[in-house]
């Protein structure tokens, strides 16, 4: 059994960015990642990313069924493979605003306690003071936005929407242009972001394709990971810290597996119960999402023919052109209420026609808006089923369980409604294909949302601080485990996951090198 200072459970957004910090210094780190290369088209040509949904990239979860949501199960796409899903995203690079991580009134964890990590962390096309300009992640504008895009834009500011340069936060309202994680035409991922450095030292070991089965727990402390790897049974000895980044599905499922959990469900299911914690898979929070979709005149050709070799062509001997695209191109940041203490919906503009049930980005002639709801009431669980770690968990999202935010999405359509049909946006557009023009009154626009709802992709809080894991990121009654990743918010904030996420692994490698 090979020993390790630590161990760094899934090579995501948090976990590249804690092993890469950790891997700086003397202690000897092992990154176990159940996916592979991030080496991959799909990966690098920003626009080719729902090209993964369902590929072996993906873990590829779904929902259990959804009762708020016509019964229907809703694809939960969560990246595996080097980088997470920050090798399967959208890209978009959104923070949160300061009433977020103020209002989650934890020590260590307000605004001006993560504003430095955020400017730490990135290496941002704005520069300073507001944000980083030497940091790991790079964040750039969008360099070739659609023409659709940028009059979206502009009709959201003829319709009220204010104009906002820095719309990645702490000031949220208004619309730009996307920042996002791209760099030259590619992927900005956090594998390439921290791991070459690490992997430069004879310190740090990263192994792919390995599974993890449990964190072995001796005494009340966290002493090794079991994993399977080619086949092989292996276990990994932590002589410090055994720290899960395994996101917002696989973080407690692992630790339900590893013993940690609810004693009763865990009986429940063939695992033997070691620490009593009912609130492992609970509180867990996620941006319900819809998307509106429009023909357009031929003219607007958008990227409907991103497909054609002349792109991919492009792409590869110049890293420019339409597969630079990340797809949802323009932000709108709103409130659908007047007396919202911060937007409660972002609005994002695709070229393209979106089906989000599906998991599909159609390559036809249609303009799409997304709407992403930031501060939905409905809470849901994430259980593992069995002990077998090969069997996904239960996932209830129980969307749209609370009847605000049935009439949130209401509002949004309208007010969706109203942008679109201002110039120069309305000559763009010809015909509402979804929800469509016959769908007006409340009762038929929450059918609808009930219909097609789906996600951001935003899963996060299944491992909170205050009721897991403390402000610390220790998992409370194991000695020497720790979680750092999207699991761990109390309250998911304003902000496409990605940025926190990332912060999160940073704070969590702050804490270990201070010896907190």
């Amino acid at each position: 059994m090979a020993d390790y200072d630590y161990i760094v459970i899934g090579a995501g957004s948090a976990g590249c960015a804690l092993a890469g910090r950790l891997a700086a210094g003397s202690a000897s780190v092992l990154l176990l990642e159940a996916g592979g290369s991030d080496k991959r088209l799909t990966v690098r040509a920003p626009l080719a990313y729902a090209a993964q949904m369902g590929g072996p990239t993906d873990w590829d979860y779904r929902s259990a069924p959804e009762p708020a949501c016509e019964g229907r199960t809703i694809p939960q796409p969560r990246g595996r493979v080097l980088g997470g899903t920050s090798s399967m995203n959208a890209m978009v690079w959104v923070r949160g605003t300061q009433i977020d991580y103020d209002g989650w009134q934890l020590p260590g964890w307000g605004w001006s306690d993560v504003e430095p990590v955020f400017r730490r962390i990135e290496s941002h096309y704005l520069g300073g003071p507001a944000h980083g300009t030497s940091g790991p992640i790079r964040v750039t504008r969008l360099a070739e936005p659609d023409v659709t895009s940028t009059r979206w834009l502009a009709a959201a500011r003829a319709a009220g929407v204010s104009d906002n340069e820095d719309i990645g936060g702490p000031d949220l309202d208004g619309t730009s242009i996307a920042p996002v994680t791209v760099w030259k035409g590619q992927r900005w991922n956090t594998a390439r972001a921290y791991l070459p450095a690490a992997l430069r030292r004879s310190n740090f070991s990263v192994v792919t394709g390995a599974l993890v089965h449990r964190v072995v727990i001796r005494d009340g402390r966290a002493v090794g990971v079991e994993y399977e790897h080619k086949g092989r049974r292996l276990i990994a000895g932590a002589d410090r810290e055994v720290i899960l980044s395994a996101g917002a599905y696989g973080t407690p499922q692992l630790l339900q597996l590893s013993g940690i959990g609810a004693a009763d469900h865990l009986r429940a299911v063939g695992i033997t119960p070691i620490v009593e914690n009912p609130a492992v898979g609970t509180n867990l929070t996620d941006h319900p999402a819809t998307a509106m979709s429009w023909d357009v005149h031929p003219e607007f050709v958008g990227l409907s023919d991103a497909q054609k070799p002349q792109w991919l062509l492009r792409w590869l001997f110049r890293r420019t052109g339409k597969m630079t695209s990340n797809a949802m191109e323009a932000l709108a940041h709103i409130r659908t209420r007047q007396e919202l203490p911060a937007p409660d919906f972002q609005l994002i503009h695709a070229p393209s026609y979106v089906n989000l049930q599906a998991m599909e980005r159609e390559l036809r002639r249609a303009s799409s808006v997304l709407q992403s709801y930031w501060t939905p009431k409905s809470r849901g669980t994430v259980l593992a089923q069995s002990a077998d770690p090969h069997e996904p968990p239960e996932i209830r999202l129980n969307t749209l369980a609370h009847p605000d935010d049935v009439a949130a999405f209401v509002r949004v359509v309208r007010r969706t409604r109203e942008i679109v049909a201002t110039e120069p946006f309305g000559s763009v557009i010809t015909a509402e294909l979804h929800p469509g023009p016959d769908v007006v009154t409340d009762a038929q626009i929450e059918a609808w949302v009930r219909s097609s709802v789906a996600t951001t992709g935003h899963p996060a809080c299944s491992a909170a601080m205050g009721s897991v894991v403390d402000e610390r990121l220790k998992v409370r009654g194991v000695a020497g485990l720790r979680v750092a990743d999207a699991s761990v918010f109390p309250c998911i904030p304003r902000a496409n996951t990605n940025a926190p996420a990332i912060m999160v692994g940073e704070r969590c490698a702050d804490f270990i090198e201070s010896g907190q």
